[in-house]
């Protein structure tokens, strides 16, 4: 097929969902689609805000992601069978979580307690007892979560979540608030242990964890269950160059506008550059990989539909402060072995509105706090950056799964009266971690990109 009459597909985001897919339809056997990809910052975004750091032997310098591109098997099977298939390496990961009490205050650091280590995927028994915990309570913690978490994995696995009934007759997906109150959960250990360690996974507030659909959580703990965990042997990077090998981008190109013409969707945008120049381009179809707010910002048919999308920005921060590990220096090793266990502290707040920031060692030394609370050096500030975090509620889901599915649902009255806007009505699609029934990562990155593909007529090289 001649170039001039291929079909023009613009991809808006290099984020993972954008990047794979611009790098199935490219791959095309066919050669249908010049496919290009608009990015508002100076570099693709999937590995923009990862830095390199020395590493402890000073000889060579280890990308440190941003945010943490750690994974899980089980839940990851897409994520996994696309790394195969790029020949991106990746290893085993043991993780060794502690949890820990803060005060939010100019006292906090001193005042954090540390009340139990968990080894992922018991790779250390027995347990790790924090320093300053008797053996006569450290044993009765490790009874009392052995009872609670068999408690909790077998209702995830015997208790379904429930559809509940609302006032204008929908029906919304339980919250993760409303299982854990009829499944009789302790308090202490939602609280203190569940909620910190899904808050790490999710990188958001325990609040806003509590609504989201507890179907969300309760499939990625029952496809999570004994798996290990995995990172990328060389960081995202080397997976942002592999999907991005030969590709053909626009960089600071900052995309104001989408709209539908009566022949294509113009696309209009403007070079931050220091030109600031605004351009404008007709394409045949055009992919949305951007945060739901973005979309409801350039593309107006569905900006009522995301304005109820919520969102969180999230801070993610690279330093050298130590003080920050006072609790159990003990657990930190100075072996620049990638396979050795990682410290990750989770520290949370005591306070009516609680939050969990994440500490987390690299092997090089640097450490990655995210969600802080807890007051760094500036001087020991590596780099820090902030991303948008997309939630999950009862009324997103029935929105997403309307734009995806066969299920209608309308937020306004008045709308039902219009044809619903489907995925690739107007030859428009959307992609991201959001744009799927589960847990916003990664992996909902890669399904989305496939769906895409399965639209455009492309195959998926690693769908088996």
């Amino acid at each position: 097929m001649e170039s001039k009459e291929r079909i023009k597909v613009a991809v808006v985001g290099s984020g993972m969902a954008g990047l794979a897919t611009a790098y199935l339809l490219r791959r095309d056997p066919r050669k249908r689609y010049k496919v290009v990809v608009f990015e508002s910052g100076k570099s693709l975004s999937l590995d923009s805000a990862s830095v390199s750091v020395p590493n402890a032997t000073r000889t060579a310098s280890d990308r440190v992601d941003l945010p943490m591109r750690a994974f899980a098997g089980g839940y990851y099977s897409n994520l996994k069978d696309m790394y195969d298939h790029l020949g991106v390496r990746y290893h085993a990961q043991p993780f060794l979580f502690e949890f820990a009490k803060a005060l939010v205050g100019p006292e906090q650091r001193s005042r954090s307690s540390s009340y139990f280590i968990h080894a992922s995927n018991l790779h250390e028994l027995p347990p790790p007892r924090p320093s300053g915990v008797s053996t006569l309570s450290h044993l009765a913690e490790v009874l009392y979560l052995v009872a609670c978490y068999s408690w909790f994995s077998i209702c995830c696995f015997l208790v379904a979540p429930r559809e509940i009934e609302q006032t204008n007759f929908e029906r919304h997906a339980e919250t993760l608030d409303q299982y854990t109150r009829r499944i009789w959960l302790p308090e202490y250990f939602l609280a203190y242990y569940l909620l910190p360690l899904m808050s790490g996974v999710t990188t958001c507030p325990h609040e806003a964890l509590l609504k989201f659909p507890a179907r969300d959580l309760i499939e990625y703990k029952r496809r999570t269950h004994g798996a290990p965990h995995y990172t990328v042997s060389n960081g995202v990077s080397t997976v942002q160059d592999r999907l991005a090998d030969g590709l053909e981008y626009k960089l600071c190109a900052a995309v104001s506008k989408v709209e539908p013409q009566e022949s294509g969707i113009k696309i209009s945008w403007v070079e931050t550059d220091g030109k600031d120049s605004h351009c404008e381009e007709v394409f045949d179809k055009v992919v949305l990989a951007v945060a739901p707010d973005i979309v409801g910002r350039i593309f107006e048919p569905l900006q009522r539909h995301m304005a109820r999308i919520p969102t969180a920005l999230v801070e993610s921060t690279v330093h050298t402060d130590r003080s920050m590990l006072g609790i159990n220096r003990t657990l930190e090793t100075s072996k620049p072995d990638d396979h050795l266990a990682q410290l990750i502290c989770l520290q949370t707040t005591t306070d009516g509105q609680r939050q969990t920031e994440s500490i987390h060692v690299q092997p090089c030394g640097a450490i990655v706090t995210t969600c802080p609370f807890s007051p760094i050096d500036s001087s020991l500030t590596v780099c820090s950056a902030k991303f948008t975090r997309v939630l999950r509620s009862p009324e997103s889901r029935s929105i997403v799964n309307s734009i995806f599915g066969d299920t209608p649902y309308h937020p306004y009255e008045n709308e039902k009266k219009r044809p619903l806007w489907r995925n690739g009505d107007d030859n428009v699609w959307l992609a991201g971690g959001w744009c799927w029934d589960g847990m916003v990562l990664l992996e909902g990155c890669v399904v989305s990109a496939t769906r895409i593909a399965d639209a455009f007529g492309v195959d998926v090289p690693w769908r088996k």
